[in-house]
């Protein structure tokens, strides 16, 4: 049988940069832990056919609704992206954001946010 309970924040080790984890694969959904280091993003983007939440457990940023619109998220706010539908996030604040996100159903695929200026 597979672990079915976790300690989410025991569950990141001590990294200096952004990264994902992923910490459950199954045959419908995907669950990754996030950091996001201040300044650094999750860019833009939008899965053509699968929704993807995020649960912010630590941490300040800007959330991208659409390319050009953006929300201030904390710990404890959900944002939901159904398929199609733009989002990523700036770390805006001074601490590491962490994010549990949900992505279903697999295959992810990954495109770029239309009309999204990305960084060189």
């Amino acid at each position: 049988m597979s672990e079915r309970l976790f300690k989410l924040l025991e569950m990141l080790p001590s990294r200096d940069n952004t990264y994902r984890e992923s910490i459950f694969n199954a045959e419908n959904h995907e669950i990754h832990l996030w950091r996001i280091t201040p300044g650094e993003w999750i860019y833009p983007h939008i899965h053509p056919h699968t929704d993807d939440i995020w649960y912010i457990i630590r941490g300040i940023g800007e959330y991208y609704t659409t390319s050009d619109e953006k929300k201030i998220v904390q710990p404890g706010d959900m944002a939901l992206a159904s398929p199609g539908e733009v989002h990523g996030i700036f770390n805006s604040g001074s601490e590491d954001i962490v994010i549990l996100s949900l992505l279903s159903p697999l295959p992810v695929e990954i495109e770029e946010a239309p009309d999204f200026d990305y960084p060189e």
